[in-house]
């Protein structure tokens, strides 16, 4: 079943997209896709390119590295975003995995972090549910800016608004998350 952290993200396009995003991530970087940009490997190619032996755990997460709304010359606001990936490895401790303060640059999971966050923009534009993420943080930075600067909207995309959401409450929820060893 899928989870979501705040809770409240659950059953919205919001959360959808972020969930989606980093399935995908997570599959990539376990070599179930091939990879969008030549040269990348997974992280289980990493791992035999540098003879990695032993068991270790880790994780890894998107993040937006920058953010800001740039206006351009005839005063259009145009809302930018620097993404990437960050990873850490996880060691046990008293109450489970827990993230590990140093991760060696060295490590397969800090080398695909790496290029992922290096080829962002191309592969933004190569997988659509990159892309997706990239735009719902476009659409978050704009909105805290015009939170921030005490905009005033008109009245009628607060309906826009309200009409989106209600369309977007009817549609089937979808709770699984998908298995691939089931869909081959």
């Amino acid at each position: 079943e899928k989870r979501y952290a705040p809770s409240w993200l659950a059953g919205t396009s919001v959360g959808d997209v972020m969930f989606q995003a980093d399935y995908f991530l997570k599959e990539l970087s376990m070599g179930e896709h091939s990879m969008p940009v030549v040269g990348m490997m997974s992280v289980f190619d990493w791992s035999e390119m540098d003879n990695v032996r032993g068991p270790w755990s880790g994780r890894e997460w998107f993040v937006v590295k920058k953010a800001e709304v740039r206006i351009s010359k005839d005063n259009t606001l145009i809302p930018h975003v620097k993404m990437g990936v960050e990873a850490r490895t996880q060691v046990l401790g008293p109450n489970g995995l827990e993230d590990s303060p140093i991760t060696s640059k060295s490590h397969p999971l800090k080398k695909f972090a790496e290029a992922v966050t290096k080829n962002f923009e191309l592969i933004a534009e190569r997988k659509s549910v990159v892309f997706h993420l990239r735009e719902l943080a476009k659409a978050s930075v704009m909105a805290k800016f015009l939170v921030d600067s005490g905009t005033s909207v008109p009245t009628e995309w607060w309906q826009v608004a309200d009409d989106l959401v209600k369309a977007a409450a009817a549609k089937t929820d979808q709770k699984e998350i998908p298995q691939l060893w089931n869909m081959r």
